[in-house]
């Protein structure tokens, strides 16, 4: 007989919101965020592996066989990835950047935007820019892929839930507005529509992991690899933030051409087949 399956969406989005962000918002009180203090990097670090950490407080504390060894599977089985599907994304965000730097030359901005960066474009305390980006790509995708995305897929289609998924991951970078020298207080100090577009670039973002995850039976190292790959083409040329808006332009689209042309992995029951268990939504 089947066992069940029971995810606690709810309880989980709360302590990531009230872990992570009583963490982040201390950090630059707390510690000191321009000469790599300990405090707040313990705090930033501490704030970056709540998604990952309280996926598996609810995994591990669920006293569930099954939903132990979905998550071990989608972690450490490599052969869910379907490495045909790597190429495409390998290209699809450097050609989306591209793309909109050609674009945004017709708006008056440079051609030197394609000069490559010698240097990333923010950091934060100290920490090297390159861990920063590969640690949020491992340790969110380790929550986000491994707990809340199929948590909320128990309640509603993946569409639905991509979309409700991509609004709360969207939201959840609000304190990283705050925090000194990073990217997204540079946003904030240059124009309030980039921290609009940061918001909304995430939730096409969310949809065009999720399809990839959907055709890869959910592996979260296949989530981790496109989402090191997103983090590492945003730094790679010298982009202007503006042109960052005409991108998320471009990732609404193709998210759009992903959902339309193959619906069923939004609107079907491959989810429930992939997995073959029998799931209940807690409430």
């Amino acid at each position: 007989m089947n066992e069940t399956i029971t995810y606690k969406p709810k309880l989980f989005f709360i302590l990531i919101f009230a872990v992570t962000w009583t963490f982040w918002f201390a950090a630059p009180y707390l510690g000191d965020p321009i000469n790599s203090d300990p405090i707040f990097l313990m705090f930033m670090l501490a704030g970056l592996f709540t998604p990952f950490t309280t996926a598996l407080y609810l995994i591990f504390t669920a006293k569930n066989d099954a939903l132990k060894s979905t998550f071990s599977n989608k972690l450490f089985n490599i052969k869910l990835i379907k490495w045909k599907t790597i190429p495409l994304f390998l290209i699809l965000f450097p050609a989306s950047i591209i793309i909109s730097v050609l674009i945004s030359t017709l708006f008056g901005y440079s051609f030197d935007q394609f000069t490559i960066a010698d240097e990333f474009s923010f950091s934060i305390g100290g920490i090297p820019t390159l861990l920063v980006l590969l640690l949020a790509a491992c340790f969110e995708e380790l929550g986000w892929r491994g707990y809340a995305v199929e948590s909320l897929n128990n309640k509603f289609n993946y569409f639905e839930a991509t979309a409700i998924f991509g609004v709360l991951w969207s939201l959840w970078h609000l304190p990283m507005f705050f925090i000194p020298e990073s990217y997204q207080a540079e946003l904030l100090q240059e124009d309030f529509i980039l921290v609009i577009n940061f918001f909304v670039s995430i939730i096409p973002l969310a949809f065009i992991i999720s399809w990839f995850c959907k055709k890869t039976s959910g592996s979260i190292l296949g989530a981790i690899l496109i989402h090191s790959v997103v983090n590492l083409s945003q730094e790679f040329f010298l982009v202007s933030p503006y042109t960052k808006c005409i991108q998320t332009l471009i990732l609404i689209v193709i998210a759009a051409i992903f959902i339309i042309v193959d619906r069923n992995v939004f609107f079907g029951d491959a989810e429930k087949v992939n997995i073959e268990r029998i799931k209940h939504f807690s409430r």
